[in-house]
């Protein structure tokens, strides 16, 4: 038995986790989510109430179908992953549950008619809860159409635009600005993808998501840095910035 009074969330004392738990719910819009995210994941720092949740989270979404497990399976996958841990956090104790949310999570990406936003937070999940502190935290950019990156030749601070606003680098502030300098994003050939970009590209392919799909080969494709001119994946731009 959890004694969350001894545990701590972003606003104190836990005492009130298990009424949260409590009222988990598989509909996304429902409140629980952001008010049970704000204390246990607080923009992506955890605390020492934040693993014993992933148990709940696990038992929730294995008792609701495919379509309603986005929500407990990307807030595990956030805690998972994060790297900003406030006070005595060991996901040691909680290895088991995390292996069995990220089958459960494999599972739901092949059962789950997804919509893109869904499968983006499905796939970040999953790649989270094994345990890929990037990709697993930041995939979701592609919904908003931004990354950030650093240079990998000359450590130039990048803005790299990949999803509804085009494919693109530049070195400055670009949204409502079309005098500012882009330079074209390559993509990869589906023939030359490798590891993570395959499997995220197979997977949209398989969902019927073309356009994610598109957007993953820009994801893992080629760009001439905008301030040194050297060729430079934006994959790797993407993690140096990370």
């Amino acid at each position: 038995m959890i004694d969350w009074t001894r545990l701590q969330h972003a606003y104190g004392n836990a005492a009130d986790i298990p009424a949260l738990l409590q009222a988990l719910s598989p509909d996304p819009e429902a409140e629980v989510w952001s008010e049970l995210w704000s204390r246990v994941c607080h923009q992506g720092t955890v605390y020492s109430a934040s693993f014993p949740v992933l148990p709940a989270l696990l038992d929730a979404a294995n008792s609701w179908p495919p379509a309603g497990r986005v929500m407990p399976l990307s807030l595990a996958g956030g805690i998972a992953c994060s790297q900003d841990r406030v006070g005595a956090c060991d996901p040691t104790e909680f290895q088991s549950t995390i292996a069995a949310l990220h089958g459960l999570a494999l599972h739901t990406l092949s059962a789950a008619a997804a919509s893109r936003l869904d499968l983006v937070y499905l796939l970040q999940a999953t790649l989270a809860l094994d345990g890929d502190t990037l990709w697993g935290g930041c995939l979701d950019r592609v919904e908003s159409g931004e990354f950030e990156g650093a240079c990998p030749a000359c450590a130039a601070d990048l803005l790299l635009a990949v999803g509804q606003y085009g494919f693109f680098a530049t070195t400055d502030e670009w949204v409502n600005r079309p005098e500012t300098p882009r330079v074209s994003i390559q993509p990869a050939a589906p023939y030359d993808l490798h590891g993570v970009g395959r499997w995220l590209h197979q997977q949209a392919t398989a969902a019927g998501q073309p356009e994610l799909a598109l957007w993953v080969l820009h994801l893992f494709g080629l760009v001439a840095c905008p301030a040194c001119d050297n060729r430079i994946q934006v994959a790797e731009a993407i993690a140096r910035a990370a």
